[in-house]
């Protein structure tokens, strides 16, 4: 079998320029259920429950949350924090970043969803 390495390189060329043009086309979709995911209400019982979560796992030592009477400045405030997404929470409080350290198994991911809303919902209060 004969391979013609200047053909396999164009269709290579080609695939890339194909993926890279449906690429946008999923990012609406994406942003659309991010935006849904920060959008969904929150009970009573889950923001009592975030509250307990933040204080548990000491948040409020290093972020400012108002409603998690939170106050500490040697981390980023999430009050007011309107680059903040459920995702982006979600995937920090997970697997951490810089001095912050991960949370991932030592909180369900339940958890950490819900207290990824609660932070981006109070962010605002």
């Amino acid at each position: 079998m004969v391979f013609n390495v200047r053909n396999s390189g164009k269709l290579a060329l080609l695939a890339l320029g194909c993926a890279a043009l449906a690429a946008p086309s999923f990012a609406p979709m994406a942003q659309e259920e991010a935006a849904a995911a920060d959008a969904a209400p929150l009970t009573d019982a889950e923001i009592e429950s975030s509250r307990a979560l933040f204080s548990q796992y000491g948040c409020g030592a290093c972020h400012s949350l108002a409603d998690a009477n939170g106050f500490g400045s040697i981390g980023p405030s999430l009050d007011g924090n309107d680059a903040l997404s459920v995702e982006y929470v979600n995937q920090i409080i997970s697997n951490g970043q810089g001095a912050m350290p991960s949370f991932g198994g030592m909180v369900t991911e339940e958890e950490i969803e819900t207290l990824s809303r609660y932070i981006v919902a109070k962010k605002a209060d």
